[in-house]
């Protein structure tokens, strides 16, 4: 008897936010353990077949996917690493210098926090992304080259058209940097891929919603050139940061007013653009799952850790609302209905 179909994830950046995410995660996956009478809800990593996220969200599809987390696991460390990195050392979070504004945060203890988790999971501090072991989640995180400023997906797997440099040289931490710098709230970091580097940077816009670079990757990495994705997919699962806005930062003043408005309407154009042009069969047939705070979170900034209560609070009236009730009851008895092992490992 055939496996189930692919069960993805997609993970939006969003700063401290990301908290939001992993509290409506836990919620599924909670509702999953309740249906299948289990004593706990099941790692992330054995139930989803892949797992991408953008910049904090690339952080968490590398703890949940790479680093094998326990959801509880994840919101822990997440909240730990947000109290060491989102700190504020001038006057509202920016330095501003000749008119530009250095809103960055600590990237190097960003990247101690990864290691010392990696060493918490048993793991090497220079471990690669790559994940050779057998029916590993596949993972991957968007950054953005600075050479052709174009994003491009670092996996923990080969594809047809993985850059072999890429995935045997790309450790987790130097992941989980390149993806933060995506979102310019990081410095850029240049990573030796053998003979020569790449630098990751600021991308501006890039894939904050990573649902499209999921899509492609999934079809890279589990099907042959002439089968659709969309009549392999049982659950599609996609998770925001909080609708419309993310608060501002940026290079100079005015990018930092502009930055507002082009990452929130760049994240909630793509999703709406992906329902309308991808998923028509996946939403007609309930395999297609968007969840996003709808109103509470947009005064909360990338760096406030200190509002932490706040976004869980919120993020749960969300989620006791009679319309996300009904549609995480939904997209629970899709993962319950079709469990099993994937017939892609």
């Amino acid at each position: 008897m055939p496996g189930r179909g692919l069960n993805l994830l997609s993970l939006d950046g969003g700063g401290i936010r990301g908290l939001s995410s992993l509290q409506i995660l836990k919620r599924i996956l909670e509702g999953v353990a309740r249906d299948r009478n289990l004593e706990e809800a099941p790692k992330p990593c054995e139930f989803f077949d892949m797992i991408g996220g953008t910049s904090t969200g690339g952080l968490i599809a590398i703890m949940l996917g790479r680093m094998e987390m326990t959801i509880d696991e994840c919101i822990k460390a997440y909240v730990d690493i947000s109290d060491k990195v989102f700190r504020k050392t001038h006057v509202l979070g920016l330095e501003i210098f000749s008119g530009n504004v250095r809103g960055k945060f600590d990237s190097k203890a960003l990247e101690e926090a990864v290691k010392l988790y990696l060493s918490k999971k048993s793991l090497s501090t220079d471990c690669l992304l790559h994940n050779v072991g057998p029916g590993a989640c596949k993972v991957f995180v968007c950054a953005t080259s600075g050479s052709t400023r174009q994003t491009v997906a670092l996996t923990s797997y080969p594809t047809r058209r993985t850059n072999s440099d890429r995935l045997k040289y790309t450790k987790v931490w130097q992941a989980a940097r390149a993806t933060s710098a995506a979102s310019s709230f990081f410095d850029a970091i240049t990573v030796q891929l053998g003979s020569y580097s790449e630098v990751y940077t600021d991308g501006g816009t890039g894939a904050n919603n990573p649902i499209n670079v999921l899509w492609h990757e999934a079809e890279e990495a589990f099907l042959e050139s002439q089968e659709k994705l969309k009549d392999n997919v049982d659950c599609l699962i996609s998770i925001g940061t909080g609708h419309p806005a993310i608060a501002p930062f940026g290079t100079t003043l005015k990018e930092v007013a502009k930055s507002v408005v082009v990452i929130s309407t760049e994240t909630e154009n793509t999703a709406k653009d992906f329902r309308r042009n991808r998923t028509e069969d996946l939403v007609k047939s309930a395999r297609y799952f968007r969840f996003n705070v709808e109103h509470g979170l947009e005064a909360i900034g990338l760096e406030r850790a200190d509002r932490k209560d706040d976004i869980v609070n919120i993020t749960n009236l969300y989620l006791e609302s009679d319309a996300t009730h009904e549609l995480m009851q939904n997209c629970i008895d899709r993962l319950v209905e079709h469990e099993g092992v994937s017939q892609f490992n």
